[in-house]
């Protein structure tokens, strides 16, 4: 059907005269009969209006199939990821930017271009993230997707020099007094209860342990908070809490966070001097490696559910069943490369000079050449 078509219909089916119309619009009835009949189309700038009254998407207004191209955008959304999880990010990135130009208002599509975009430390791709997330912030009809927008807006304006811009947006940001996860587990009782509780709990763990490591590589005026004996500190307690949550021992994809905290404290303590403790930390950072190595064997850069042999159990972290929500995940590393690759790279920095050259040093190095995949 034609715009004036789907218009006259919609208006009817609303039981609302041309008249009537014409007043909302601050028009002539002439002008809404000659939409009607198609001999002229209506300003672009009256879609938005007419939606709003007839309540529907501009799409039906258009004539667009919204199922069809709904269907379309996510059999994009889901080439994209599988694109970005298997490390080709850049026909990802021309993929996505094709969904965009055949559809405008895929805030789906937006998001995944503007938060790839987000991790780049050239300025113009910078400037085209905020750009991105300020359309969806601006557009969107998703809450979830909004708050998204700005929580990475205020990171790319801090990093781009804008720290006023970051601030007010901040300060935007309605106070809640009880958050939907607080909410939603209120409305619960029994099993669900338990289920949804401790996978709060588990989210609140991630959230925290992950944002030490942020803290202890901070800077303050072009300085670093702590010192390389309190950073030794801090990533001790990271280890106790992982170790502490995990008390089985099986950590699953968190390993990640033993494999990082000992490791950088074998940096520090290389950095100071400490040649014993510093080759101890690099030894035990090589076992965590080589187990996380083991046990995400084949599910890098996939969406899966966790196989039964894989599943973690301790008490906090151990699922209910099959049916469980958490044993469902994307493991969405930026390529399929696997841990010891990514470490052996960094291996060869400077911070290492001072132990290169014993032989403890060298056999962890020859361990993750032998092992390393990309």
């Amino acid at each position: 059907m034609s715009i004036g078509t789907n218009i006259k219909k919609l208006r009817r089916e609303r039981d609302i005269t041309q008249e009537q119309l014409a007043e909302l619009l601050h028009l002539t009835p002439s002008a809404i009969s000659q939409w009607e009949t198609d001999r002229v189309l209506p300003d672009i700038s009256y879609l938005p209006m007419l939606a709003n009254i007839f309540r529907v998407s501009a799409d039906v207004i258009l004539g667009i199939d919204v199922e069809a191209k709904d269907a379309r955008i996510e059999e994009i959304y889901k080439n994209v990821r599988e694109l970005w999880c298997t490390g080709q990010r850049d026909e990802a990135e021309r993929l996505c930017r094709e969904g965009l130009a055949e559809f405008p208002d895929a805030y789906l599509l937006m998001e995944e271009l503007a938060f790839n975009l987000s991790y780049s430390n050239e300025r113009a791709r910078q400037e085209e993230s905020i750009t991105l997330f300020e359309r969806i912030r601006a557009g969107s009809n998703d809450e979830v997707a909004r708050n998204f927008a700005v929580g990475n807006l205020i990171e790319l304006y801090m990093a781009t020099g804008r720290q006023d811009t970051a601030k007010q947006l901040a300060e935007s940001v309605p106070v809640m007094i009880y958050d939907r996860e607080t909410c939603k587990l209120s409305t619960l009782r029994g099993a669900e209860w338990e289920n949804e509780m401790r996978t709060e709990i588990a989210r609140q763990f991630n959230r925290f342990v992950w944002n030490i490591p942020h803290l202890i590589s901070a800077s303050a005026d072009g300085k670093k908070i702590y010192t390389d004996a309190e950073q030794i500190e801090l990533w001790r307690k990271v280890i106790v809490f992982v170790e502490t949550f995990y008390e089985n021992g099986d950590y699953a994809f968190d390993r990640q966070i033993l494999v990082m905290a000992h490791y950088w404290s074998a940096a520090r303590y290389a950095a100071l001097g400490d040649t014993e403790n510093a080759l101890s930390a690099l030894e035990t950072a090589l076992f965590h490696i080589e187990e996380y190595d083991r046990y995400s064997e084949g599910m890098l850069g996939n969406h899966l559910v966790l196989p039964p042999e894989k599943w973690p159990t301790s008490l906090l972290v151990r699922p209910n069943g099959p049916d469980d929500g958490r044993l469902a995940m994307t493991v969405s590393n930026a390529s399929t490369e696997n841990c010891a690759m990514g470490y052996l790279r960094t291996l060869s920095e400077r911070q290492f000079d001072n132990i290169r050259e014993e032989p403890r040093f060298k056999a962890v190095e020859a361990r993750l050449r032998e092992t390393a995949k990309e």
